[in-house]
C-alpha cells in the first residue's frame, strides 16, 4: 500500500510561533503559576504536552471568562491563546496588576487591528463561540456576526448605511466563503470584501480539491475542535472518488479496513504535531 504525505503538513507559522513563545515563557517564569486562558491551539496532543510542563489550562465560556479572570491571584501569569481574545480581558488583568502574555497569530492580530480602525458597519463571518470570533466581535461596536451555521438577519443592518465591510474567521473554507459572499452581495452589492483565510489553510484546501483521483483513501490528521482541520475533512468528504477518515489518535486507525485501499493520502490541520503525523504514516505502512 502506497502512503503519501501531502505538503504542507503539520504546524503553520502562527502555531509554531505560539508554541515557541510558550516554551520561552515557561523557561523564564519557573516560579510563577502559569495559566493558559483557553487552549493555545485546538489540538489535544499539544495541550496534554503543555499540561505535562506544569501549565494549567483554564477553559471558559463568554459567560464565565470575567469571573475566572477576577479570581486570579498576584502570582498567576496568564497566557492568551493563538486565536485571539476579547480585549476587555486585558483590561481586567491590568486593573488587578496581573501579568499576561499574548500568543495571538500575527495574521489574526492584523485582522483585529483592521476591525478596530474600521468606521463602517462590519459583517464578520465566523463560527459563534470560536475564540477568534469572540476576539473579533470585541473590537468594534458596529460589527455583526454572520454565523456559518445559521441564517443571517439582514434587518440588523440599516439598508441606507454607506459603507459595509465583510471580514471572516481565518480558518474557514474558501468554498464556504464563496457561498456566503454571494448571499451578502445580494443584500449589499457595494460591500467591501476582505478574504481573510489563512494562507496555510487555503493551500491545504486547494491541494485537497485538486487531489489525484488515484488516491482511494484520505486520512485527515488533527483535532476535531480545530476549525481548519474540520473544513479540510468536509472538503475531502465531498469527493466521492476516495474515502475519508478523521484521525485524532492512533486508535482511530483500528476503525479502518485498510485491505480495501491501495493508495493513501495524508493531510493534516495546521495545529497537528509532526511526531503524530510520522507515527500515523509508519503505522499505516506496516499494515
Amino acid at each position: 500500500m502506497e502512503v503519501k504525505i501531502i505538503e504542507p503538513i503539520s504546524f503553520c507559522f502562527g502555531v509554531k510561533r505560539a508554541i515557541d513563545l510558550l516554551d520561552k515563557i515557561v523557561e523564564e517564569n519557573k516560579t510563577r503559576n502559569l495559566i493558559l486562558f483557553g487552549e493555545l491551539i485546538h489540538n489535544n496532543l499539544v495541550i496534554e504536552n503543555l499540561k505535562n510542563k506544569g501549565i494549567k489550562v483554564m477553559n471558559f465560556t463568554e459567560n464565565t471568562a470575567e469571573t475566572l479572570l477576577n479570581s486570579l491571584k498576584e502570582n498567576d501569569l496568564i497566557i492568551f491563546s493563538a486565536h485571539g481574545h476579547n480585549k476587555k480581558y486585558e483590561e481586567i488583568l491590568n486593573k488587578k496588576g496581573i501579568k499576561f502574555f499574548d500568543t495571538t497569530c500575527p495574521i489574526v492580530e492584523t485582522n483585529l487591528r483592521k476591525i478596530e480602525k474600521n468606521n463602517g458597519a462590519i459583517i464578520f463571518i465566523g463560527k459563534a463561540g470560536h475564540p477568534e470570533t469572540i476576539a473579533s466581535l470585541s473590537r468594534s461596536k458596529n460589527i455583526f456576526l454572520y454565523d456559518i451555521n445559521s441564517e443571517f438577519d439582514y434587518k440588523k443592518i440599516d439598508k441606507n448605511i454607506k459603507e459595509v465591510y465583510v471580514m471572516n474567521q481565518t480558518t474557514l473554507s474558501f468554498l464556504e466563503l464563496e457561498r456566503i459572499f454571494k448571499d451578502i452581495k445580494e443584500h449589499f452589492p457595494n460591500a467591501h470584501f476582505s478574504d481573510e483565510i489563512c494562507n496555510a489553510s487555503r493551500i491545504r484546501q486547494e491541494k485537497m480539491t485538486t487531489l489525484d483521483s488515484s488516491f482511494d483513501l484520505v486520512l485527515i490528521l488533527g483535532d476535531k475542535k480545530s476549525s481548519n482541520t474540520t473544513k479540510l475533512y468536509d472538503l475531502s468528504n465531498k469527493n466521492k472518488s476516495h474515502d475519508t477518515f478523521f484521525v485524532s489518535e492512533i486508535l482511530d486507525l483500528e476503525k479502518i479496513d485498510f485491505s480495501k485501499y491501495k493508495k493513501v493520502a495524508i493531510f493534516s490541520g495546521t495545529s497537528c504535531p509532526m511526531e503524530f503525523i510520522e507515527e500515523v504514516k509508519k503505522k499505516v505502512e506496516e499494515i
